[in-house]
């Protein structure tokens, strides 16, 4: 690798002399604020040092034996570049026939925009050959701009519009013939001195043929531009190694528009949902880089997950390098089926999470809740691949994916997983061994997360689990606890089958409980202030109503929390603010009401004591470890 600062001619002028977008890079997607501020640095060249950005270019060694010229593609400087290519004919485009500003801007046009010696017969009938060469996606637009004009070739007649047709190229260079329009010759000519001057307003890295760590590079020099993901890296790499099995050119563009473009490519790049960032862990990823890290675990367990987590890209191009023709089909296949399972279950399930319905038959989407709500990502790896072996009807092309969740095999994995990461969850044990563990059981299976451990170890985690639900300060964990055992009370022969995760956690004696729960007399001493405060952590305290109480019965005696309470407004109009009678729908809600109406209309610790402990039995039977070791 070789880092220097450079001029944008001493980059051109150099070798390679042909800078390619790589065949399946994605679409130049600049905007009208990037080609503003480029004109702006113009005008102000001369008064201040400008930078802008790198430019990360790597050597192709193989070489058509026709062509006398070296070749390389470009890392990152897409878009930068490919924008003052096109300024760059739009200046020229616009220059009036004055013979001395014709002659400088058509020395510009032959050695900056189409290189020698090939140019030489640039105004002639002739060979020519533009220094940039695009991707499939934008290789015909940016040539019929480039070569507008010259050659024989038509010229362009385009008027800019921001919501005019065809693609953000085309859009760029009428931007700049709007722009430049009533400029002097001279000032044109000027702008092209500033772009093609010796001023040093790159840095310019060039990797060597072997270089993989493109993207460790790119992220700790770039801050600006088009963010490079390993997914480009790898798309890249995939349909490179394809063409270089020597599958022909045709076939591997209807593979990637099928199995690629047509599932993660959108013409808008903010609705991108695959760009988008996610937090995985300590790290953020997108969407399509954590879905490739997952088909990597699935696809090479033998790889040590830190690697794979750390150097994707590197992965990819390890592992696949003696793949067959046949084997880098079936890998983009199930790259595309994969993706259509994650982003049904994964991305779109958690972001109708609060509507969708859930039974206690609800396995596999019971998992999925748990790991959306409590963020635990490593294990999707596993998951996707579960349901992958469970796929009933799949439409690459109508992107449609649809996944057995019903089959008992998968229900008992995914209960298994979800009894492993709730009972360490209500422990508050970290996540820091997921991504291990996870790759272990993708290995072998998911049931020696708990096979594993002995049975002293599993009654210590059964009496800690006893001991954290006497304190739980955290809303979801009590929450989801009280949700799935209150799942575990319902079954088809109910009026209600399904239940939303909806609920508001509510705390029976509230937090502020000071001034319509005081002790009173010798009762109010320090030590049963702090036994009370704790108790109102006690998961027997808390219960899930559809919707909070009103804010004016929140905190008052257990008789108007039951009850709730009548109000006179003006004039003497009633109205009612309804307590839990009117929200007894959860049956751990109406075992409460029924203990009320049958007398018991006291809620004090004693109360709060014995249904922590009836819970805690409840949490123990529904997630038993020992029964799965044992089954």
């Amino acid at each position: 690798m070789k880092a220097i600062e450079s001029s944008l001619k001493g980059i051109i002028e150099g070798e390679p002399h042909r800078l390619e977008v790589p065949f399946f890079q994605r679409k130049y997607v600049w905007k009208e604020e990037n080609w503003q501020e480029l004109l702006e640095a113009l005008s102000n060249f001369k008064e201040e040092r400008v930078f802008w950005g790198s430019i990360i270019i790597k050597k192709i060694s193989e070489m058509n034996p026709t062509d006398k010229y070296s070749r390389g593609y470009i890392v990152d400087g897409q878009q930068r570049l490919t924008t003052i290519a096109l300024l760059t004919k739009a200046i020229y485009d616009t220059l009036t026939d004055e013979e001395n500003g014709e002659k400088r801007a058509k020395r510009v046009v032959e050695n900056y925009i189409f290189f020698p010696p090939v140019s030489t017969a640039l105004f002639e009938e002739g060979e020519y050959e533009l220094i940039i060469e695009h991707s499939r996606v934008d290789k015909e637009e940016f040539e019929a701009i480039m070569k507008a004009g010259l050659c024989g070739e038509k010229t362009l007649d385009i008027e800019y519009r921001e919501d005019m047709s065809g693609g953000q190229i085309q859009k760029c260079y009428a931007y700049f013939r709007k722009k430049l329009k009533g400029i002097s010759n001279e000032e044109l000519l000027q702008m092209n001195n500033s772009l093609y001057g010796d001023e040093k307003v790159f840095v310019y890295i060039l990797l060597d043929e072997n270089d993989i760590n493109e993207q460790v590079i790119f992220d700790s020099i770039n801050r600006a531009g088009q963010k490079l993901f390993s997914s480009d890296i790898i798309k890249n790499n995939l349909f490179k190694k394809m063409m270089d099995l020597k599958m022909e050119a045709d076939e591997v563009e209807k593979l990637c528009d099928k199995y690629w473009d047509g599932i993660f490519w959108t013409n808008d790049e903010e609705e991108n949902i695959w760009d988008q960032q996610r937090q995985f862990g300590n790290i953020r990823k997108s969407h399509l880089d954590f879905l490739l890290y997952c088909v990597a675990c699935i696809e090479w367990t033998e790889v040590e997950v830190k690697k794979i987590n750390e150097r994707l890209e590197q992965v990819y191009m390890e592992q696949t390098a003696n793949y067959s023709m046949d084997e880098m089909r079936k890998l983009v296949k199930k790259i595309a089926v994969l993706a259509l399972i994650y982003k049904r279950y994964i991305m779109d399930f958690g972001k109708d999470i609060e509507e969708e319905c859930f039974s206690n038959e609800d396995v596999v989407k019971r998992l999925l809740l748990i790991m959306d709500k409590f963020k635990i990502q490593m294990f999707y790896p596993y998951v996707l691949k579960l349901l992958y072996d469970k796929v009933n009807k799949c439409d690459v092309m109508k992107q449609e994916i649809e996944c057995d969740i019903d089959d008992i095999e998968l229900k008992e994995k995914c209960f298994t997983l979800e009894t492993y990461l709730m009972r360490r969850r209500i422990c508050g044990v970290g996540t820091s061994t997921y991504s291990k563990e996870c790759s272990q059981i993708l290995k072998s299976n998911v049931k020696a997360l708990i096979a594993s451990m002995s049975d002293e170890e599993i009654e210590e985690e059964d009496k800690k689990i006893l001991q954290q639900i006497k304190c739980l300060k955290q809303s979801e964990v009590p929450k989801m606890v009280l949700f799935c055992i209150e799942l575990t009370k319902w079954n088809k022969n109910d009026d209600i089958g399904q239940l939303q995760y909806g609920y508001q956690l509510e705390h029976i004696m509230p937090q502020k409980w000071e001034e319509h729960w005081n002790l009173k007399g010798e009762e109010n001493t320090f030590e049963n202030k702090e036994k009370r405060k704790n108790a109102i952590y006690e998961i027997g305290n808390m219960l899930l109503l559809s919707q909070k109480l009103n804010g004016q019965i929140q905190n008052r005696e257990f008789v108007v929390k039951v009850e709730g309470e009548e109000k006179i407004g003006k004039g003497g109009r009633k109205s009612k603010r309804e307590g839990y009678r009117a929200r007894t729908q959860l049956k751990l809600t109406k075992e409460i009401i029924d203990k009320y109406d049958a007398g018991d209309k006291l809620w004090d610790e004693e109360h709060i004591q014995k249904r922590t402990e009836k819970i805690g039995k409840d949490i123990l039977k529904h997630w038993s470890a020992r029964q799965i070791k044992y089954s």
